[in-house]
């Protein structure tokens, strides 16, 4: 008969942490970078001609590849599709937490855009909202490749 092991507990983070770098793909790094320079990049597909914002490697229309020269500029203008209104916000660790204040979420199809992008409403109110109504890209002020160059969008007439 085997004799029992003894079972050794440990409490506490192990003595190396795994870090872990991926790459978003050229599109992806493109599109971030651009955003820091106050573009909006969109990827066009040279199958079908579908168009993505943000841009992606591969149309899910027609699976053909979307490659760099197929990346084009939008105004950063569109169209209100919809919108909903946030009371919960995602705290980054998994957790919902309270909003001190509701945000306004709107579904927007850009100009020169077949997709939808989903994005906060901003320096409006609920009752001003429309569908169909006009929106354009508010930028930060803080030149950052990320969506945070993003400050909101906002209706314009």
């Amino acid at each position: 008969m085997e004799k029992p092991q003894e079972v050794i507990r440990y409490q506490g983070l192990p003595a190396v942490l795994a870090n872990f770098n991926w790459s978003v793909g050229f599109q992806m790094q493109r599109f971030l970078k651009a955003l820091a320079e106050k573009k909006f990049l969109a990827g066009k597909c040279p199958g079908c001609g579908y168009v993505y914002a943000p841009p992606r490697n591969r149309c899910g229309k027609c699976y053909a590849e979307i490659k760099e020269n197929d990346l084009i500029e939008l105004s950063g203008k569109g169209k209100l599709l919809s919108w909903t209104i946030a009371h919960l916000a995602l705290d980054g660790k998994g957790n919902w937490q309270d909003l001190k204040e509701p945000r306004m979420i709107g579904a927007i199809k850009l100009d020169g855009a077949d997709s939808t992008l989903f994005m906060e409403l901003g320096q409006a109110k609920a009752s001003d909202l429309k569908i169909g109504a006009n929106v354009e890209i508010v930028w930060s002020e803080e030149r950052v490749p990320n969506w945070k160059a993003i400050r909101f969008f906002k209706l314009i007439k």
